[in-house]
């Protein structure tokens, strides 16, 4: 128990030295709660009142895209993924609302001296869900197949770099000398049945962090279903607290606790129902009359009338993850770069906030929202609010429709702004994305004098089209997988990121830039240089519009008070073992 003591300690001041682990106190990213505390009862089970049925119910817009790990990504997919799925460690928010990792399928691990190797111990008695063994081979296969090239895991770009001969294995398609490695080649090493060691390539403090978008599959059962893989619930393998009893699509998933997992007595919830709704006033109605436990939204009408009700905690978080739109860069207007800017800063971002979402929420000037760190240091901070490249481009071009002027006689096109043929994808078809993409057109518009035909289309079609360049401009947004900008920046390397060359468009000098920029940050250990290395790159990003960030949300949460163990941080997941039900 000391040795394991002193790794935890180890792990946690190695972590802090990177500012990975945020807590409530810190400046610019505490959730703050109204009413009585959260979250106050022991986790002892013997010292608290449990009610007989231990049922949580929430809902979420959008239906998952599927179980397969490797390929369904998106962030309906992550969350449900959290619940069948167990990686190495978790990254959670701990009963203080602390951002932590905390051991998960490995009981501890240790962190080489010059942090370039970890190696992770993971625990005699995890199992998956039939019964069979977790094993250091199931992390070494998960990985390997992560590092293939024709699998395409959407995931994979996160370890590129990171993880020694991972990318010269990922994107080794027999034309470039660089990329000469194999998927046995990575840095991914079995010691024996329960011990798996990781070789970076350098150190890098968020690795930990990164574990989490690598959930792993179990090499017989991907081989024997092969690309049905995670089509439906009999064709995965789960390792998770919960398994999925069931799966009615557009409508809930249901959980319930997985009796074989390794901390099973310690689960208190017996099942949990995710709910597919769509419309807040439908959600918030739901909460209301008992069908859900939870509630986000920003309408004023119903924040009133729930807070009133007297029976339900108000939560207020801010989002780590930036929303913005994408403009694809081979678009015929689109690959220059001051029609792109145009757009972007053809709307106000203040009054997109306040005509949709009643003010709340922060507006973005960078890709990057406030509560952002660069070590232990809010990004802004360190750069003194130079990170915000679109308010100088603001007063730079005042008028943005003489900025498009300029693009459209440099392409060769017709000057006039209304002769311009653009759609814009949106991402789901909800009111909220027919009102949020009818409000941008009607500013393009009076700015610009364009007009532009909206494509309403579903969340995970427009992910599709975007996988495949089909779009002008679409409705994006990223939640980081560690708090850091290098976690949103990365996302646009042009070979590597996930919005590529392939789906962005971009390439060329800029790019080029871009890329030699976040390299030369990666190898900096100081964190006043990165910061300022990062404020470079968004310039180029940003500031040549090849994306337009947004906004970032804030949550105003609305939960029933009969929910306890419910911690909130917003760089960090929901610790589900802490959750129970008393006094429904």
């Amino acid at each position: 128990m000391k040795n394991f003591k002193k790794v935890i300690v180890l792990i946690i001041v190695f972590t802090l030295c990177f500012g990975t682990l945020t807590g409530c106190g810190k400046k610019g990213d505490a959730p703050t709660n109204t009413g009585n505390e959260i979250g106050t009862d022991s986790n002892n089970k013997d010292t608290i009142q449990m009610d007989k049925e231990q049922v949580y119910r929430f809902s979420d817009k959008s239906d998952i895209t599927g179980l397969n790990p490797m390929l369904n990504t998106t962030g309906p997919d992550n969350g449900t993924h959290d619940f069948i799925f167990e990686t190495l460690v978790a990254d959670v928010a701990d009963e203080n609302c602390n951002s932590i990792i905390k051991p998960a399928a490995a009981k501890d691990w240790t962190i080489s001296e010059d942090g370039m190797v970890y190696t992770f111990n993971i625990r005699e008695n995890a199992l998956w869900n039939d019964g069979v063994p977790v094993t250091a081979n199931d992390f070494l296969f998960t990985f390997r197949t992560m590092a293939t090239p024709e699998i395409g895991s959407t995931n994979a770009w996160l370890f590129d770099g990171i993880i020694l001969n991972f990318a010269e294995a990922l994107y080794n398609d027999g034309t470039n000398p660089k990329y000469n490695k194999k998927p046995e080649d990575i840095g991914v090493k079995v010691i024996d049945e329960k011990t798996i060691e990781f070789t970076l390539t350098k150190p890098y403090g968020y690795f930990l962090d990164l574990l989490s978008g690598a959930k792993p599959i179990r090499q017989d059962k991907y081989e024997e279903y092969g690309s049905s893989y995670g089509s439906s619930i009999d064709k995965i393998v789960m390792n998770g607290p919960f398994i999925m009893e069931s799966w009615d699509p557009n409508v809930q998933i249901t959980f319930v606790k997985n009796e074989k997992y390794w901390n099973a007595e310690n689960i208190k919830l017996q099942k949990v129902e995710r709910k597919v709704i769509q419309d807040t006033a439908t959600a918030a109605q739901a909460l209301i009359s008992g069908e859900i436990d939870v509630v986000d939204t920003n309408d004023p009408d119903w924040k009133k009338l729930i807070s009133e009700d007297g029976r339900f905690e108000t939560i207020v978080v801010p989002d780590n993850a930036p929303e913005f739109l994408g403009f694809n860069c081979k678009n015929k207007y689109f690959k220059n770069p001051k029609i792109r800017l145009a757009f972007s800063l053809a709307f106000d971002r203040e009054k997109y906030l306040d005509d949709l979402r009643e003010g709340q929420g922060e507006p973005l000037y960078s890709l990057m929202p406030g509560i952002t760190n660069v070590g232990d240091e809010l990004y802004s901070e360190r750069t003194n609010g130079k990170n915000q490249v679109l308010k100088e481009l603001m007063k730079q071009y005042p008028d943005p429709k003489a900025l498009l002027i300029e693009g459209l006689i440099e392409e060769g096109f017709d000057p006039d702004p209304a002769k311009m043929d653009i759609s814009y994808a949106t991402r789901g078809t909800t009111e909220y994305s027919k009102k949020s993409a009818e409000w941008l057109l009607q500013q393009w518009k009076e700015k610009l004098g364009v007009e532009i035909k909206i494509d309403m289309i579903e969340w995970n079609v427009m992910w599709d089209r975007v996988d495949a360049g089909d779009y002008d401009i679409c409705t994006a947004g990223w939640g980081p997988y560690y708090n850091d900008p290098n976690a949103l920046l990365e996302l646009y390397d042009p070979v590597n990121g996930y919005f590529n060359t392939a789906k962005s468009g971009w390439d060329g000098p800029d790019a080029d830039r871009f890329v030699e920029i976040l390299e030369k940050a990666s190898n900096t250990p100081d964190n006043q240089e990165r910061a300022e290395l990062f404020v470079e790159a968004e310039k180029i990003l940003v500031g040549t519009g090849v994306i337009a960030p947004t906004y970032s949300k804030s949550l105003t949460t609305f939960l029933a008070k009969y929910v306890k163990g419910y911690y909130v941080n917003p760089h960090s997941s929901l610790d589900y073992s802490l959750i129970y039900i008393s006094g429904r």
